[in-house]
């Protein structure tokens, strides 16, 4: 019987349209009124992840920031959180945030953005979450610099010849690992940090074992909460590369694969 489901959003219980379907809200409840606990685990800051694990009904931890954080629902806030030394951070800030990409910068629950991501992301987000959590700033580095911010998460999108660029200053710079979610984006996370760390130690603090864990996911930044799962599905939209971390595919995030996974298996 497994007794925990982490799910991630973007790509599994969001639709191409950034909805949730009902079919999703509904096999939510269904676990939990069999004593199942149901988790988000998203690379989203805690104040969006928040509103949409509501918005689901799921349990009151989360988490957040690609496995950076465990949060907590009631309240938006970390309850614990790991990030890369300061000065790490504030060099891959450096690296992206004068380039014409999309940046996001996660420090504790804020989310610092520069001018030219926060007009691209205020067109597209939908949640009060991220209202809530951005500090938009000229100089992320700069401010990381000078109040010596830990740095949890830098993501960034765009061109995938600019990303590359970006890359080219960041890959050898110690104590950090990279992941994607599409093609046109990475993240950039403290060493040894990712959704499966987290899920782990939630796991433990909840008195679970990982064989008792299903997690659903899509992408390159799932695969480390896939592979300790007992139970990883992948959703039928996902990655051909996490595919065959699975042992079972199921229906498209359009098309109710989270639900269809819940009731297969609960």
């Amino acid at each position: 019987m497994y007794r925990l489901i982490a799910l991630d959003l973007d790509g599994t219980v969001l639709t191409s349209n950034i909805d949730i379907l009902p079919s999703t809200v509904e096999a939510v409840a269904y676990a939990r009124s069999k004593g199942v606990k149901v988790i988000v685990c998203t690379g989203r800051i805690v104040g969006e992840a928040a509103v949409f694990s509501r918005e689901i009904g799921a349990s009151s931890l989360l988490i957040s920031a690609g496995g950076a954080a465990i949060s907590d629902v009631r309240n938006s806030r970390n309850v614990k959180e790991w990030a890369m030394p300061w000065d790490i951070g504030a060099k891959v800030a450096e690296a992206v945030q004068n380039r014409p990409v999309t940046v996001m910068i996660y420090v504790g629950d804020r989310l610092y953005l520069n001018p030219y991501s926060d007009e691209i992301l205020c067109s597209t987000k939908r949640t009060e979450g991220f209202w809530a959590s951005k500090v938009v700033l000229p100089d992320i580095a700069a401010t990381i610099r000078e109040n010596k911010f830990p740095v949890s998460k830098v993501f960034a999108r765009g061109d995938v010849n600019v990303l590359a660029e970006a890359l080219g200053e960041i890959n050898q710079l110690p104590g950090i690992h990279i992941t994607r979610s599409a093609e046109n984006n990475f993240e950039v996370m403290p060493a040894g940090i990712n959704k499966g760390v987290a899920l782990q130690e939630l796991a433990d603090v909840m008195g679970i074992s990982m064989e008792q864990v299903m997690a659903v996911g899509d992408s390159d930044n799932d695969s480390d909460m896939l592979k300790i799962a007992g139970m990883p599905v992948v959703m039928g939209n996902g990655d051909d590369a996490v595919k065959h971390l699975a042992k079972f595919v199921t229906d498209t995030n359009d098309n109710d694969g989270v639900a269809k996974a819940i009731y297969r298996f609960i």
